[in-house]
């Protein structure tokens, strides 16, 4: 098989039609996907303008200007969506009206074919540009997959302005020739990144929910030794245990007393400071951790979580529960210590609790 352009032109739309099966397969098994199917419209109008428009390369038709904005604004809406965000914005549709806008005002003012197709398609590459700019800047963290996806993106926006380089008329085919194998290597490229991006979100998820108590959505054991693992300094430990739980479960029942552990937990990160972390033991014991305060500090946090406690019962049923939780303090200024630092908060909440709960204790 030969690279003419007529051979490239066929395996161009082979290229872009099984991507547009793979995406919209997965959409037929996930639906509420939605990303997959805007992946889908963007390469199944990919497939279809390889064929209909000879001219690739060369907008010599507005509609090839159209098609090939449109299919590439699918495309960002895809990422947005599968970003969780909306999936147009304002400068999208202005960045998708600057390719034909270009084309029909060049074409209006009577400039020549090429002239035309040199601004049309500069203003294009702006376009794909624009779209491999959003895929960079817009993951947080950006992983690696994601960081080659948005160069994937810029190479097309390259490669579409290879034949406005001033080259002999005899060496023009040998451009577009090479923007059909851009386009191949990228359509296969970013089909696969696209899925390697699920499956990193996924095992992301997986990986956050291996750490993550899934009543209450803080941190359980595992993920407060993940979370503490480099800490250094001051870190402060105050273990809290509310009063009583087991009369809560048994007068109200247990969901209330799931709602009475949700509501704790609220309360207790909406006191957190930045860099702090909660984490669920187990049964209705907490602890929250700290870093870089002095035992002060440290106590004051604990008895305005012990008062904010106190003083609001938790709504239920019409009703409120009433609430108290013992808490005990203690700090490290080591690493090294943190195991012990927590059996010292352990012993200063027993001593809490034997003086008759609802008070705080400094280890």
């Amino acid at each position: 098989m030969d690279l003419s352009i007529p051979t490239l032109q066929f395996t161009d739309f082979v290229v872009f039609a099984i991507s547009a099966v793979v995406f919209f397969v997965c959409w037929l098994l996930q639906p509420m996907k939605r990303h997959f199917l805007l992946f889908s419209a963007s390469f199944a109008l990919c497939a279809g303008l390889s064929v209909w428009f000879v001219d690739f390369g060369y907008y010599g038709s507005i509609w090839s200007t159209v098609g090939w904005v449109l299919a590439g604004s699918l495309f960002w809406s895809g990422f947005r969506v599968f970003d969780g965000r909306s999936p147009v914005t304002l400068a999208m549709v202005l960045f998708g009206l600057l390719p034909v806008g270009t084309h029909l005002t060049a074409t209006a003012v009577g400039l020549a074919g090429d002239q035309v197709n040199m601004a049309s398609t500069l203003a294009y590459a702006m376009h794909e540009a624009a779209v491999a700019r959003y895929v960079y800047t817009a993951g947080v963290p950006r992983s690696p997959t994601r960081k080659l996806a948005a160069f994937a993106l810029l190479m097309i926006a390259v490669a579409i302005c290879l034949p406005l380089l001033p080259i002999p008329a005899e060496q023009a085919p040998q451009m577009v020739i090479v923007i059909f194998i851009v386009d191949h290597i990228t359509t296969i490229l970013l089909t696969t990144l696209i899925l390697a991006l699920e499956a990193e979100r996924a095992y992301l998820a997986m990986e956050h929910q291996a750490r993550t108590d899934p009543l209450t959505k803080v941190l359980n054991r595992e993920g407060l030794s993940q979370a503490l693992k480099g800490h250094s300094g001051h870190v402060g430990f105050i273990l809290a245990d509310l009063d009583h739980f087991k009369s809560i479960n048994d007068r109200f029942g247990h969901a209330a007393g799931d709602e009475v552990l949700r509501e704790f937990a609220e309360r207790a990160a909406a006191l957190m400071p930045e860099g702090g972390h909660i984490a669920r033991l187990g049964g209705e014991e907490f602890v929250l951790v700290v870093t870089g305060r002095e035992v002060p500090a440290t106590v004051c946090l604990a008895e305005a979580l012990r008062l904010i406690v106190q003083r609001l019962p938790i709504p239920w049923n019409g009703g409120a529960i009433g609430v108290t939780v013992s808490l005990g303090v203690a700090l490290s200024n080591s690493r090294s210590e943190l195991l012990t630092v927590l059996e010292r908060a352990d012993g200063a909440l027993y001593a809490a609790k034997q003086a008759g709960r609802n008070r705080v204790r400094v280890a």
